[in-house]
């Protein structure tokens, strides 16, 4: 009986999971007898593009608010330190080097800052 029992609670499991991945969508086929199946569409996995740029620009805005605080010359020495270190630390100075959006959020930010 139990054996049955068990059985019985995989196929509820397996029905109750395909029922729910069918909420995303499903498809129907119809193989060559004639018998009509609904296969659930798959899930469009991938990381949104608007979550990259957002995720960018905090980073950009960051680096502009750091820049306005310590001001160029405070600020070309930490990148300096950085960059004779380690390799992420290397990195780190990569990234973090002042180009010309830099610049102009940190005279925009600068007013706030101080």
């Amino acid at each position: 009986m139990s054996g049955t029992a068990g059985r019985f609670d995989k196929r509820i499991n397996r029905v109750a999971a395909r029922h729910s991945a069918m909420r995303n969508g499903y498809s129907y086929r119809v193989d060559k007898s004639g018998l009509i199946s609904i296969k659930p569409k798959r899930q469009k996995v991938g990381f949104p593009i608007g979550m990259f740029f957002a995720i960018l620009g905090i980073g950009l805005l960051f680096k502009a608010v750091v820049f306005a605080n310590y001001g160029p010359e405070k600020y070309a020495s930490k990148i300096e330190l950085l960059k004779s270190g380690t390799v992420i630390e290397q990195g780190s100075a990569w990234l973090l080097e002042p180009g010309p959006p830099t610049y102009v959020l940190a005279s925009i930010v600068g007013g706030f800052v101080r």
